[in-house]
């Protein structure tokens, strides 16, 4: 019985009990697939284009053919494992009476069939999958191997000689060039092959047959609600995003972070920075020599529930003369006199004296240590990008915060997008400082737009103590042109 003959007469509903056959496309890669013994067979489509599905069918032919035997679905964690491949492999079990009827029993992580064969999902941990005898390993997104763990991991469960027919079965998407190479080396490999079908993808070299489509073909791909989806999905992400997981393209980890409309959308032209009288949120980038120091306050709009910008202010260091601390520390102290500062994130790799001195004089509950770490690195660069995609952040219009925030590049990690610099000279630090601020803003959480205490607030274990309203927080003009004096503008 051929891999399309058993599908055919065994899987007539899909795991949502919807009536379910073989595409045109689909049929042919799996007979030219299955033709003769492949070590590797790998199954390359965009997103939504049913290859985990597929492999569940696959693996299910192998076990139900084949008896004492088994076989195993390998992802990149075990939850993976189990969400994807093996739970369609139960809920294609539960809809097909066919397959029903050959299942003894199912557990968390197993199926067993009546022939004495066995599915099975596989935490990812290369120690306990070493010595297996499985006929097939399936390993569902393979791009996201990228740790010596999962290296190893792929490495153990390679077809062992005893059993007779072996092989892998990879179904994934395109990952990123020069990371996570098992895939890359695999779909490089495919590609110096022979191309065995003129319409379709599919390329033969020695013990690897590769389908690798960049083409749209399932009905729900196409037509209007097709167009639809891809136009929506195209808003939404990066362009290398969209290229990797809709069109199935490498693409570099290290991309454009915010593109120049989806800034533009967050400048409202007719604000300016805030002189006096909000609760502030703080971001400080310190740089002495080779960068700026930069420091970005941001405030809630409680009304809106949206972060604004409220301030910002760089200091450039010179060939001669490096970025004075103290001007920063003048400037944030200033800041804390006129506003009040709420709460106060800097890195303390090169400030560390100036961060104490503001403690001593503001709070320590106020100012707060946050290196730039990979994790928190990934925190800002998310939580900068989320807020400006969902425009809840307005800011005023300024060239220095616009060409910094445009200079920043977007590095994607397991994690999440980190905010990363291209090159030396392209400046982001009113970019780093922002997504700082931000971080502290979300933390936080929504705050008055305005106090309605004056100048003896003082803050509380990390809350505002907040006196009886007062009447008499006034701003005084003279007190507006000496900041203005001492600081400029902005």
């Amino acid at each position: 019985m051929t891999i399309v003959e058993f599908i055919d007469r065994y899987i007539k509903a899909n795991e949502k009990g919807e009536p379910f056959q073989l595409s045109k496309h689909q049929r042919a890669v799996l007979l030219m697939m299955f033709s003769q013994h492949y070590s590797i067979r790998l199954w390359s489509e965009m997103k939504k284009s049913g290859k985990s599905f597929l492999a569940a069918c696959i693996l299910l032919y192998e076990v139900i053919t084949h008896s004492d035997t088994e076989v195993v679905s390998a992802a990149n964690d075990q939850e993976q494992s189990q969400s994807r491949v093996f739970a369609t492999a139960v809920a294609l079990c539960q809809k097909n009476p066919d397959l029903a009827a050959c299942v003894v029993k199912t557990t968390q992580s197993e199926i067993r069939f009546s022939n004495g064969s066995v599915f099975r999902a596989i935490a990812s941990e290369y120690k306990g999958a070493a010595g297996g005898r499985q006929r097939v390993t399936c390993f569902d997104e393979l791009w996201a191997y990228d740790s010596e763990r999962m290296t190893r991991l792929f490495e153990e469960m390679t077809p062992p000689p005893t059993e007779k027919g072996a092989y892998l079965l990879i179904t994934s998407y395109a990952g990123y060039s020069n990371e996570g190479e098992l895939l890359e080396n695999l779909y490089k490999r495919g590609l110096k092959g022979k191309r065995v079908h003129r319409s379709l993808e599919c390329y033969r070299a020695e013990g690897l047959f590769m389908f690798w489509s960049h083409t749209r073909r399932q009905p729900w791909q196409l037509g209007e609600e097709g167009r639809a989806y891809y136009a929506e999905q195209k808003r939404i992400l990066r362009p290398n995003t969209y290229a990797r997981i809709h069109r199935n393209e490498w693409v570099s980890s290290e991309g454009v972070f915010i593109l120049p409309e989806q800034w533009a959308a967050c400048v409202d032209p007719s604000r300016s920075p805030l002189l006096s009288g909000r609760l502030l949120l703080i971001g400080a980038d310190i740089g002495i020599k080779s960068d700026n120091g930069a420091v970005v306050g941001v405030a809630w709009d409680d009304k809106a529930q949206k972060i604004v910008i409220a301030c910002h202010r760089v200091w450039r260091p010179t060939k001669n003369q490096p970025v004075n601390l103290q001007e920063i520390e003048d400037y944030i102290l200033e800041l804390h006199r006129r506003h009040r500062i709420l709460r106060l994130y800097a890195d303390p790799y090169q400030a560390m004296q100036m961060l104490q001195n503001l403690q001593k004089k503001i709070g320590s509950n106020v100012v707060m240590e946050f290196p730039q770490t990979v994790a928190n690195t990934t925190t800002m660069g998310e939580s900068l990008y989320s807020l400006i995609k969902g425009k809840t952040l307005v800011a005023y219009p300024d060239d220095d915060i616009e060409a910094h925030i445009l200079n920043a590049t977007g590095v994607e990690t397991a994690r999440g997008f980190r905010i990363a610099k291209e090159k030396a000279s392209k400046k982001i630090d009113l970019a780093v400082a922002l997504s700082m601020a931000c971080c502290a803003a979300l933390e936080v959480g929504p705050v008055p737009t305005q106090p309605t205490w004056g100048y003896g607030w003082q803050p509380l274990n990390g809350k505002p103590k907040q006196p009886e309203p007062r009447d008499d927080f006034i701003v005084d003009p003279r007190a507006t042109q000496e900041f203005i004096g001492r600081f400029g503008r902005f």
